[in-house]
C-alpha cells in the first residue's frame, strides 16, 4: 500500500469490500457482510482470478482489507497504524498475541496463489 495514507486505507476498507464483493457476485448489493461465511467463497474467487502486474495493487488492497476486516469481525483483533504501516493484532488466551501487516500478507498470498481461507485459519489457530 505504498504512497497511501494508512488511515484512509482503513476508513475505505469496509465500503470497498461491500462494493467489490457485490460486483463479484459473492453477496447481494446492500446485504450486510458476513465475512466468516465469505471466507471460503472469497478465497476461491480470488484464486480463480488472473492478477496482472497492473492489477496487483488493487488486489493487495482488496485482500488486505478482507484480512483486516475478517479478523476484526471474528477474532477480536485490533487494527493499528504504525508509522506508514497497518498492523493487525490478534489476541490469544493467556495474553499472547500475533501481530502482522495484513497488506504484506495479502501481497504474498496473491503472488503465491495461496488460499486466503487457509491463511486466516492458521492466523486464528
Amino acid at each position: 500500500m505504498a504512497n497511501m495514507d494508512p488511515y484512509k486505507v482503513l476508513e475505505e476498507a469496509r465500503p470497498m469490500l461491500d462494493a467489490v464483493l457485490a460486483q463479484a457476485g459473492l453477496v447481494a448489493p446492500g446485504e450486510p457482510l458476513d465475512l466468516d461465511s465469505l471466507r471460503a467463497p472469497f478465497s476461491q474467487w480470488l484464486q480463480a482470478q488472473t492478477v496482472g502486474r497492473e492489477d496487483l495493487g488493487f488486489f493487495v488492497g482488496l485482500v488486505g482489507a478482507f484480512i483486516s476486516q475478517y479478523l476484526l469481525d471474528t477474532a477480536d483483533a485490533s487494527v493499528q497504524v504504525d508509522g506508514e504501516r497497518i498492523k493487525v493484532r490478534v489476541p490469544f488466551a493467556g495474553g499472547t498475541e500475533r501481530q502482522f501487516d495484513p497488506y504484506a500478507a495479502a501481497s504474498s498470498l496473491i503472488l503465491n496463489k495461496a488460499s486466503v481461507a487457509d491463511f486466516l485459519a492458521s492466523v486464528c489457530a
